[in-house]
């Protein structure tokens, strides 16, 4: 090894902090197969942003070394916010995750089974979480799959779960499209339940952040959940329909509870 290729690898050392290039590249993989295998699938600039934020060309590694496999979605990246490849484990890479995890779920190696319709609301979902760990707003997360096989039927949970370093716990609920009426009253029911000193201790959020990539649904929700502001308690009639049998409001208690987030 000549003194100058030497100088160079002290040189990457040192920018990451005396780890080898080897050692962060290990820990790349490690981190991105662990990313994949609790979302079930990923994007290739999400994954970089998950790992490090930076274009890193760490997805085509992986695919290459047949750890993960990629797949053209349906819309092939004709709709805004949907990515035109998802990225999946392969039966070597599912393997590899779960040799390093305590808590296992189930994993659908089948990328064609996995819903497309909700791949912008899951990429979304991604994306925010990357991003509040990579600024250190959050410690660690929770995502649907992990937050389903604790909860108890029935039970509200959030779209992602964000804990952050004081052990406080943020429910994140991703809304793309407008909920209204009975939908919109539930909402608000639902996410006020996650914050009371009643709720199930596994879905219990101390703050609920709505994330969404319209500036019109969070100043809609921003009102219906004003402090004050009343909405309706819906129930199932004898003959099955839902009704609405009283009317509540918003208490106090919420105010500075509810976080906006507006993600482009």
């Amino acid at each position: 090894m000549t003194d100058e290729t030497k100088a160079r690898l002290a040189a990457a050392r040192a920018a990451m902090g005396g780890v080898s290039p080897r050692a962060r590249g290990e820990e790349k993989t490690r981190l991105a197969l662990d990313w994949i295998y609790r979302w079930g699938w990923s994007s290739p600039s999400t994954l970089d942003l998950a790992t490090g934020g930076k274009r890193t060309g760490l997805a085509a590694r992986l695919t290459r070394q047949k750890l993960i496999k990629s797949t053209r979605t349906e819309s092939g990246g004709g709709v805004k916010g949907i990515p035109i490849h998802m990225l999946t484990l392969t039966s070597v890479g599912q393997d590899e995750a779960e040799r390093l995890r305590e808590d296992l779920v189930q994993y659908e190696l089948d990328a064609f089974k996995i819903d497309q319709t909700k791949l912008r609301h899951d990429e979304l979902s991604q994306r925010a979480t990357a991003d509040a760990l990579q600024k250190g707003s959050i410690k660690s997360f929770k995502t649907p799959k992990e937050l389903a096989a604790k909860s108890e039927k029935n039970v509200k949970q959030p779209d992602v779960l964000w804990i952050d370093s004081a052990g406080q716990r943020m429910g994140i609920e991703v809304e793309l499209s407008a909920k209204w009426d009975r939908k919109l009253d539930q909402f608000v029911l639902s996410c006020l339940q996650s914050m009371s000193s009643t709720a199930n201790p596994v879905n219990k959020v101390n703050t609920v952040a709505l994330v969404s990539d319209s500036k019109a649904i969070i100043k809609r929700y921003k009102e219906a959940f004003t402090p004050g502001n009343k909405f309706g308690i819906w129930e199932k009639n004898e003959r099955g329909f839902w009704t609405q049998t009283r009317t509540s409001e918003v208490p106090t208690w919420a105010e500075g509870k509810l976080i906006w987030l507006f993600i482009e």
